[in-house]
Formats: structure tokens, sequence, C-alpha cells
């Protein structure tokens, strides 16, 4: 087995305790707005569908409002596209600031939105024009937050490190959104709810988005630029963006294999955090306080527990740890069989306790995904592997989810889940056989 070994970060030459504190405050806030604001649509998707697609049939406007929610996902590997090799050779700082900048103006346009009564159906356009500016935005996101994450992690403790910022900062804002809709669900009236209460997740984000452009600003670039360019042979390419691309499809098997990994776990991630939510609101009529309050706990459990799977990996070895885990997944996607009826006891049960082995896999990824691709590209591939995995399988996830069980043929989602799994597990393998892990073997 031919494992290519990288350097582990050079020192920084600062005040080293408050430079990290302010990284990991940057990073991991702005990664937490980033996916408040994109969780945020999800988990309202039942509320604000009737409003921009009207339709006497919840179903038929609870599915056009995730078809907007995918189409975001869409424009992501452009986004990763334009901004990952801007990110490589010139500024990781400039593009984490445009892409949280974008997605809380978004958030907070949304929130203001006038609705299909007032607009017709250019309310709805401006509604899928938000969601694309937002999806660009993440595009990049996922990574230069991981490349950064993973040249300052400490040497031998980059899954513990990648578990808080590619985790549990993940899951604080997925946490947030579900937290602040259980709240005003909690304090509004059903027919409040329903009218505009479900604005104001949208303008939380929005505000906080403040806060965290201004983290980001107070990052030091030069620390940034230390950790991520160096004079070494690995960084030499990243002096053109043809360069960048060019190395990039020299280890497209990384590529290929990042694009897996990260897919097949988004599959189960926006089945649990959207698909089942919105199922139990829509289609079976749960009462919604105790559909996010359960959705609330169960991103508390995926949020604790991040660091732990990480640091596991870092005792068992990535590889180990990845496969063990993934290969859970697959009875765990068999579990969306058992709610078939309206059942909160039986929601409570397949979102907690089947939601926690994803939530094993989705502490994991980010760095998994990071260990597949040499420093010179690292973040464009991250970015772009991550971009077309949650494009192809994650944003469609929870519209099969719906669509299938509303067609009587629910079992067809744990099955193609399932195959998605262990295909990632294989080109996984392959790729380690090949020599295309470049850290924590």
């Amino acid at each position: 087995m031919n494992i290519i070994a990288q350097p582990s970060a050079v020192p920084i030459q600062l005040d080293k305790q408050t430079a990290n504190k302010r990284m990991t405050a940057g990073l991991g806030g702005g990664v937490a707005l980033e996916w408040y604001d994109w969780n945020v649509y999800g988990v309202m998707a039942a509320f604000l569908s009737p409003h921009f697609f009207p339709s006497d049939d919840p179903t038929t406007s609870l599915l056009a409002g995730l078809a907007v929610y995918g189409a975001g996902f869409c424009a992501r590997p452009l986004g990763a596209a334009l901004l990952g090799p801007v990110a490589d050779r010139i500024s990781h700082k400039r593009v984490m600031l445009i892409s949280v900048t974008a997605m809380a103006v978004c958030s907070l346009l949304i929130s203001l939105l006038p609705t299909y009564k007032d607009l017709g159906v250019t309310a709805a356009i401006a509604l899928l024009i938000m969601r694309l500016i937002q999806g660009l935005a993440t595009g990049a996101e996922a990574g230069v937050a991981n490349a950064i994450a993973i040249e300052l992690a400490p040497p031998g403790k980059e899954g513990h490190y990648l578990g808080l910022i590619g985790g549990t900062f993940i899951q604080l804002g997925n946490l947030g959104s579900s937290l602040v809709a259980f709240l005003v669900s909690a304090s509004v009236a059903p027919e409040a709810m329903r009218e505009w209460a479900w604005r104001i997740p949208f303008a939380v984000g929005g505000l906080l988005g403040l806060l965290i452009i201004y983290l980001r600003t107070t990052v030091p670039e030069t620390l940034i630029n230390r950790a991520m360019h160096r004079q070494d042979e690995s960084s030499r390419i990243q002096e053109t963006t043809g360069g960048v691309w060019k190395t990039l499809w020299s280890v497209r098997l990384s590529l290929l294999a990042v694009i897996l990994v990260i897919g097949s776990v988004q599959i189960a991630n926006y089945a649990w955090n959207t698909g089942l939510p919105n199922m139990a609101n829509t289609v079976f009529k749960e009462n919604s306080t105790y559909v996010y309050g359960i959705m609330t706990l169960m991103v508390l459990i995926w949020m604790s527990t991040a660091p732990l799977i990480g640091a596991f990996a870092d005792k068992v070895r990535p590889s180990r740890a990845f496969t063990l885990l993934r290969l859970l997944l697959i009875p765990c996607f068999f579990l969306t069989l058992l709610y078939s009826e309206k059942g909160i006891v039986t929601f409570f049960f397949v979102t907690v306790f089947g939601g926690a082995i994803v939530g094993f896999n989705m502490a994991l990824y980010n760095f998994i995904a990071t260990t597949l691709m040499p420093r010179a590209v690292r973040t464009t591939g991250v970015a772009l592997g991550y971009a077309l995995g949650v494009s192809l399988f994650g944003g469609t996830s929870p519209y099969l989810l719906v669509w299938l069980q509303r067609e009587h043929i629910a079992w067809m989602f744990p099955v193609y889940g399932s195959l998605i799994a262990l295909l990632s597990v294989l080109v996984y393998q392959i790729a380690k056989k090949r020599g295309r892990l470049y850290i924590g073997e």
C-alpha cells in the first residue's frame, strides 16, 4: 500500500492560543451560520410552501417547495468551480467572507419576501433565485473550512479537530434552525405559524450573519496564508487556475471517492433533517412543536458526539472508522420504512435512534473527504466533490422520500441509499489501495 504522506502544518508564529481561538471561532461560527441558513429552509418548507406554491393538495405544495430546496444544490458545483480556485490561489479569507455574507443576506431577504398572493409566480421565482445564490455561496464553504482546519489540527488529532469544525459546528447550525423553529412554533398559535411566523427563523439567520461576518474579518490573513500557501513543491501548481484543474484531473479517482463519501451520507442527512420532519408536519399532520423538539434532540446528539467520533477515527485509523460506520448506515436506511403512518412515538424512534447512526457518519465525512485530496488542490477538490455529492444525492433525498411514500413504494428509498453507501466504501477502498490517501494513515 503506497500512502503518500504530507507534512504537518508548520508552527504559526503568532500568539498561538489566541490565534487558534480566533480561527476556530471564525471558521466554526461561519460554518454554523451557513448550515443554519441552509437548513432553516428545509425545516420551514412545510409552512412556506403554500405561500409560494399554493395547491389544494398540501403534499403537492410541499413537493414544489422541496424542488426549490433541491434546485439550490444544483448551484453548489458552480460555486465550488468558481470560488475554489480563487481560495487555493489567492485568498481563503476572501472566499469565506463572500460565502457567509451571501448566505446571511439571502436569509434576511427570504424573511421579507412577498408571497404568491402578492406577486404571483414572481414570488416563487424570487425564492428560487435566493436559494440559487445560497447554493453558490455554500459551494466553496466546505472546501475552504476543511482545508484550513486540517492544516491547523494538532498532528495525530486531525479527526478530532475536523469533528469539531466539520461536525459539531455544522450540527450547531442545524440545532439552531431546529431550536428556533421549535421556540417559534411553541410561542405562537398554529394559525400564526402557518401565516407569518415561519419568517422569523429566516430573519434570525440574517441578523446572526452580522456577528459571523465580524468574526471572520478578525481572523488574521497571515494566519491563513501561512497555513495554506507554503513554498513547497505541492503548492507551486497553485500559481494558475489551469494548474489547479490539471492537478485535480490527475487525482480524479480521489475526486470520485469524495463525491461518493459525501453523497451517500447526505442522502441520510437530508432524509432525517428535512424529509422526515416535513413528512411528519405535512403528510401525517403531527404536532409541529413535538416534531421540532424531537429534531432538536437528534441534532444535540449529533453535535455532542462529533468530536468523539473524530477521536475514535484518530485512534483506530480513519479508513477503519469510515468503513465501519458507513456499513452501519445501511440498516439505518431501512428504519425509514417504520414511519409509514401518523405516530409521534414511531417518529421519535426513527429520528433519534436511527438518526444517531446518521450523526456518527456526519461527524466523520468531512475528515474522510479531506484526507483524499493533496494540499495543492485541497480546497477546490473538497469543495467540488462536496458540491457534486450533495447536489446529486443530498438535494434530491427529501423529495424522493416524500414522493416514494406518496406513491406507496417507500421501500425503494432505503434500497437506493444502501447501494450508494456500499459504492462509497468500495471506491474509497480502491483509492486507498492506489495511494490516494494523503492524511491520517
